[in-house]
């Protein structure tokens, strides 16, 4: 089997990618490389890399441009800000996943369909019905308490796609791939059926500038919570868990991630895709401190410490596998008409007679002198 293809089809197991987009991006990323990189590549892909998970590296780890070429990170501060508050916000959307008519805990609650990562951006592709919980968690909104969602987070709408942007920095963005207008509406109105989306709500693609209170909530605490560059690494190899029922990542403070799933895969499956020397988790000094069928913990002892908390220790990576749930969810259960509302308000927009793209406005045309 060729190089190329050998490649392919390990980061496939990372990101869901066809080979459509699969092929051409590892086709590129190995003309880029010197033929001793090439050469080091089959020697990782003819090693089992078990080593790895007891600290024992069989093999010197590919250079940092390798590693990048194969499967690239978020390249700044801003983008892996971006993509760390999406990945959290995925976790709690899972909630309104559970509760899609018909309510069944047995039926998958997935979020992310495939993920292509690019070292300029970040491409997104959403399992049917995931945009509009993924709306409510994501969209900064000012509560009596607090600011919830991502500050500065706004939204450019396209003819297939919808980027996500930061206000306050031009250099992050996410892209949500096969998007129409009749499912950005539908998603609006599933958001709004449970909160207020105030003066930040989505009215076009002449963004609302940083508010007081987002700039406020800025100053203070983390754009997202959790280790930054650990979940934005997580998030472009979501695919990982692609045979999960369920997938619920969540941080605490900035130093720590815990990721849960229900069902497939395998902790030991993880594992390995997580601490494989080329595509897992970027950084050499990764150390698991804890594995067993229970769960696996691993830290980097070399990654750098949170900016804004001097005294935080290395990023944390808790993961824990689930067991799938014996029987369906009992759909008597009490608040399942509150809940049940915003999937209504879903299906109704999307079966309504064809929603009008906002059009720019344009200067009449003149007359034909005849």
């Amino acid at each position: 089997m060729s190089l190329v293809r050998r490649l392919a089809l390990l980061r496939r197991m990372y990101t869901g990618e066809t080979d459509s987009s699969l092929l051409p991006t590892v086709t590129s990323g190995v003309q880029q490389l010197a033929p001793d990189d090439r050469a080091q590549l089959h020697a990782i892909l003819d090693n089992d890399n078990v080593g790895r998970l007891f600290g024992d590296d069989e093999l010197t780890p590919p250079p940092t441009h390798v590693r990048r070429t194969m499967l690239a990170d978020a390249p700044t501060e801003g983008q892996r800000e971006l993509e760390s508050g999406i990945l959290t916000a995925a976790g709690r959307a899972v909630n309104y996943l559970h509760l899609r008519m018909p309510a069944d805990l047995l039926r998958p609650a997935r979020v992310f369909r495939m993920v292509r990562p690019h070292a300029h951006e970040l491409v997104l592709h959403l399992e049917g019905g995931a945009l509009g919980p993924l709306l409510v968690e994501l969209m900064p909104r000012i509560t009596p308490d607090e600011l919830l969602g991502v500050p500065g987070l706004r939204a450019r709408l396209h003819r297939r796609h919808v980027e996500l942007y930061l206000v306050d920095d031009v250099s992050a963005a996410v892209h949500l791939s096969n998007v129409s207008y009749r499912q950005w509406t539908a998603a609006l109105a599933f958001a709004e059926s449970l909160v207020d989306m105030g003066e930040l709500r989505w009215l076009g693609n002449d963004p609302t500038p940083l508010t007081d209170a987002e700039r406020s909530a800025l100053d203070t605490r983390h754009r997202s919570p959790g280790p930054a560059a650990l979940n934005s690494a997580l998030l472009r190899r979501a695919c990982i868990f692609g045979d999960a029922l369920w997938l619920v990542p969540w941080s605490r403070g900035c130093e720590t991630t815990h990721v849960e799933w229900a069902g497939q895969p395998s902790l030991g499956r993880v594992a390995r895709l997580l601490l494989h020397p080329l595509f897992g988790l970027p950084g050499d000094g990764h150390h698991v401190r804890y594995f067993d069928a229970a769960g696996l913990t691993v830290t980097d002892p070399h990654a750098p410490r949170c900016l804004m908390h001097p005294t935080s220790t290395s990023p944390v990576l808790a993961l824990r596998p689930e067991p799938v749930p014996d029987g369906p969810l009992e759909l008597s259960s009490p608040g399942w008409r509150a809940a049940a509302s915003p999937w209504a308000a879903w299906q109704r927009v999307l079966a309504r007679s064809n929603p009008t793209f906002p059009k720019q406005a344009t200067a009449p045309t003149p007359p034909i002198n005849k």
